[in-house]
């Protein structure tokens, strides 16, 4: 028992002469703390902030319907004696595109022409006695009436007739041909359709929020994935004066000009409308943000440090963003290793190349 205590002893002693010379190995001259190694830098890629312009865009989708469109019917019941147009074939208003037969139709227009020959010559005749009392004036006004019976015969039989032969009501592309000849129709008979295409509406949706920046005149440029990476450009006409209390959201109509005929009504588009167009703001990349809950922030380089500031977020487009507040142009912000470096970290910084030159456009 006794040489364990001397040992347990011994190593006790030497414990603490080596503690005591870790100790004074540690310390500087007087005493003092060496300091701690310094951080090594991280290396970043950083962008500097940058004035420009950006246009505010919101993105919708939409239906082509042509400017004009009519399914064309008879009005009269009758045979169909010819048909003057080709499917798919442009007419202008008024063109013939179907003659019904109009034989009795005719036959009782001139039945009703006679009529009215009579009844003129009759007051003619009744006319002139009058002058010398050999008839009574209530014959001549009755004669008279009988004139505008006659005249009111004729014309409904002149209509009749009118009715028998189909014109297009406007200039337009006539569709699929629905009778053949000999066919009866009846009146409401569909006998083709007629579409007005060389304009086509648009029609989309926007919500609520955005009235207080859509009017009529602004631009649209719209896409279709049956001509992909064509866009074709069009003009606001008409905004819908009443919203859907259910999805809160206003109907807008564009038109858009189809000089080639490429488009067809019923097509499917997407639109994106420039609500507006904003000159001289600051710009970064949009991948400068760091997200957190609600707010946006960037990592901004000074003095080879980063500082995680934080930023008001104006317009966005695929690629930059607008910056309404806490930056200027010129500012130096990480792009690339923002999830490496935390608020008053060294950095190494590698400058990105300059941001591509041309507007840019928002998304809203």
């Amino acid at each position: 028992m006794r040489l364990t205590t001397q040992i347990a002893v011994v190593l006790a002693i030497a414990l603490a002469g080596g503690a005591g010379w870790y100790a004074l190995r540690s310390q500087g001259p007087a005493g003092s703390t060496a300091p701690p190694p310094a951080a090594r830098p991280v290396p970043v890629v950083a962008a500097a902030a940058v004035r420009g312009d950006i246009a505010v865009t919101f993105d919708a989708i939409g239906t082509l319907a042509a400017n004009e469109a009519v399914t064309i019917t008879a009005k009269q019941s009758g045979l169909v004696r010819a048909i003057s147009f080709d499917e798919g074939q442009t007419v202008q208003a008024g063109t013939v595109l179907v003659e019904l037969d109009d034989t009795e139709a005719r036959a009782e227009l001139a039945v009703a022409e006679a009529e009215r020959r009579t009844v003129v010559q009759e007051l003619e005749r009744s006319q002139a006695l009058l002058g010398r009392q050999a008839v009574a004036q209530a014959r001549v006004d009755d004669l008279r009436v009988s004139l505008q019976a006659a005249e009111a015969r004729v014309n409904a039989a002149r209509a009749r007739v009118h009715d028998l032969t189909i014109r297009a009501p406007f200039t337009g592309v006539t569709g699929l041909r629905r009778v053949s000849p000999g066919a009866l129709v009846q009146p409401g008979t569909d006998v083709t359709t007629l579409d007005d295409i060389r304009v086509l509406r648009l029609a989309f949706t926007v919500p609520e929020l955005a009235l207080r920046s859509l009017k009529t005149g602004m631009r649209v440029a719209a896409a279709s994935s049956v001509y992909a990476g064509q866009s074709f450009e069009g003009t606001v006409i008409a905004i819908d004066p009443r919203i859907d209390p259910v999805t809160r959201m206003v109907t807008v109509i564009a038109a858009l000009p189809n000089e080639q005929r490429l488009l067809k009504p019923g097509m499917f588009m997407t639109v994106q409308l420039t609500l507006e167009n904003r000159s001289n703001v600051v710009l970064i990349p949009e991948e400068a943000l760091v997200p957190a809950g609600d707010r946006q922030y960037v990592f901004l380089v000074q003095d080879g440090r980063v500082e995680r500031r934080p930023v008001g977020i104006g317009a966005r487009r695929a690629g930059q963003v607008e910056v309404t507040g806490g930056l200027r142009d010129g500012d130096l912000v990480v792009v690339r290793g923002t999830q490496k470096v935390r608020d008053g970290q060294p950095v190494k910084v590698e400058i990105l190349g300059a941001a591509p030159a041309g507007p840019a456009t928002s998304q809203t």
